[in-house]
C-alpha cells in the first residue's frame, strides 16, 4: 500500500513538473510570486516581503521557513544571543507549560501517530523550557504551546497582567460599533462580552483551526503586520458573519458560544483582505483614540513603526532588545498610556468603553480558573518567535 502511495505521489510530482516547466512563466502565477519573493530576499527588501505576506501570503512552507526568519531578523545562527537568565534555572511557570504540552498536537497534522506526536511533544517543551529559562522576566501563558507547536512543524526543533488584552479586546468591540452599529447593539444587548475572541487573538488563531494552510497563512499576515493585526482579523470574522449573529435569539450564552466558534471553512485570504482594510481605515491610534482606550506607551502595538520596522539586521534587533524591550520588562514602576486624541464623536462612547473594559477587568479577577477554559493566562503577549534547523536562533517577545 505504501509502496502504490509513493508511486502516486512521485506520478503527481513529475506531472505538476512538467506542467510547470511547460507553461510561459508570464503565464504561471506561482512562477512569478516566487521570483517577486525571492528578489525581495536577494535586496533584502523587508517593504516587499511584508507587503506579500499581507496581501497574498508566502505561497508555501518552504518559501516560509526562508521568509519568515529574514522578516524575524532571524538568519545569522553565529550572533551572540541577547540572555538575561541561566538555562540551568528552572522557570516558575514550567508546571503549567507540563500541562499544556499533553494537550498539544491533538488538532493538527492529521492522523498522526502516538510515537511521532510524543516527539514533537518533546521537542515543543525543549523550545518553551529554553525560552522561558533564557528570559526569566517573561511569564508563560496558556496558549503559547499552540503558536510554538506551528513553528515546530515548520522547522523541526528549535532551541505579568491579562490588562494589555483586555484592552484591546475592549477596542476590538470599538471596531465592530464604527463598522456596523447594529451588529454593536444587539451583542450589547445581549450582554457578550468580547471574551469569545480570546483565544484567537493570544494565539493567532493556531488553537481554534485544524487546516495548518489556514493557519501559516495567517500567520503570514501578522508576522508582516503590526501586532494589533490579529485584533483587526478578530473583527473581519465576526462583522463576516453578522447575518448569522442577528439572526440568533438576543441571549449571552448562545451568542457568546456562536462567536466563540471560529469556522473550520473560512475563507483566509479573503479575510486577511478584509482585516488589512479595517487597519487601512482605522489606524493603531486613531482607533485607540475612538474607543477612549489606550495602550501603553511601551506596548509593542504603539512602539511598531519605531522599533521594529527601522530594523534592518539581526545586530539592530540585537540592540532593540538589549538596550529597549528587556529593560521595559524589568521595569516594575507603573506605565503610562499613551495621550488620546478627544473629539465630539468618541467622548458619548467613553462610558460604553470603559463599562466593558471594567467588566473585562472584574471577571478577570473574579475567576481566575476561566482562564484555563478559555486558554489563557497571566503573561505578557507574544509577538514573534522563530527557529532555524535544530537550534533556537532567537525570538522576540514585544510588551503588549
Amino acid at each position: 500500500m505504501k509502496r502504490k502511495q509513493r508511486k502516486q505521489r512521485k506520478h503527481l510530482k513529475k506531472k505538476n513538473h512538467q506542467t510547470y516547466k511547460e507553461k510561459p512563466a508570464q503565464d504561471n502565477s506561482e512562477f512569478q510570486d516566487t521570483f517577486k519573493i525571492n528578489q525581495a530576499l536577494r535586496t533584502e527588501n523587508y517593504s516587499l516581503l511584508r507587503e506579500i505576506g499581507r496581501e497574498t501570503g508566502f505561497i508555501s512552507d518552504a518559501i516560509r521557513r526562508r521568509v519568515w526568519p529574514f522578516l524575524l531578523h532571524c538568519t545569522d545562527i553565529d550572533q551572540d544571543k541577547v540572555i538575561e537568565g541561566s538555562l540551568d534555572v528552572p522557570h516558575k511557570d514550567e508546571e503549567q507549560v507540563n500541562l499544556d504540552i499533553i494537550r498539544s498536537f491533538n488538532s493538527f497534522p492529521k492522523n498522526l501517530e502516538e510515537k511521532d506526536k510524543g516527539k514533537l511533544q518533546k521537542q515543543l517543551k525543549n523550545v518553551i523550557v529554553h525560552v522561558l529559562r533564557s528570559y526569566p522576566s517573561l511569564h508563560y501563558y496558556q496558549g503559547f504551546h499552540d503558536i510554538c507547536s506551528v513553528f515546530i512543524l515548520l522547522f523541526d526543533e528549535m532551541y505579568m497582567t491579562m490588562e494589555p488584552v483586555l484592552k484591546q479586546l475592549t477596542i476590538l468591540d470599538t471596531i465592530i460599533r464604527l463598522e456596523d452599529l447594529e451588529l454593536y447593539d444587539f451583542i450589547t444587548e445581549a450582554g457578550v462580552l468580547p471574551y469569545y475572541c480570546l483565544s484567537w487573538v493570544i494565539t493567532w488563531c493556531s488553537h481554534d483551526l485544524d487546516d495548518l494552510d489556514k493557519i501559516t497563512r495567517l500567520f503570514d499576515l501578522f508576522l508582516s503586520s503590526n501586532p494589533f493585526m490579529v485584533i483587526y482579523f478578530a473583527a473581519a470574522v465576526v462583522l463576516l458573519r453578522r447575518d448569522q449573529v442577528l439572526a440568533l435569539p438576543c441571549d449571552t450564552s448562545t451568542i457568546h458560544s456562536f462567536l466563540t466558534k471560529l469556522p473550520k471553512d473560512i475563507d483566509v485570504d479573503s479575510l486577511c483582505q478584509a482585516a488589512c482594510e479595517l487597519e487601512e481605515k482605522y489606524s493603531v491610534f486613531e482607533i485607540q483614540s475612538q474607543s477612549t482606550i489606550a495602550l501603553d506607551q511601551v506596548s509593542a502595538i504603539n512602539r511598531f513603526e519605531r522599533d521594529w520596522l527601522p530594523l534592518t539586521s539581526l545586530q539592530g534587533m540585537n540592540d532593540t532588545i538589549e538596550d529597549h524591550i528587556i529593560p521595559i520588562l524589568q521595569d516594575k514602576g507603573e506605565r503610562k498610556p499613551i495621550e488620546l486624541v478627544s473629539t465630539a464623536s468618541n467622548k458619548q462612547h467613553v462610558h460604553q468603553s470603559k463599562s466593558i473594559l471594567q467588566k473585562l477587568q472584574q471577571l478577570n479577577k473574579k475567576d481566575a480558573f476561566l482562564y484555563t477554559l478559555l486558554t489563557v493566562g497571566a503573561g505578557v503577549s507574544l509577538v514573534a518567535m522563530l527557529m532555524s534547523n535544530s537550534d533556537l536562533v532567537r525570538y522576540v517577545y514585544i510588551v503588549t
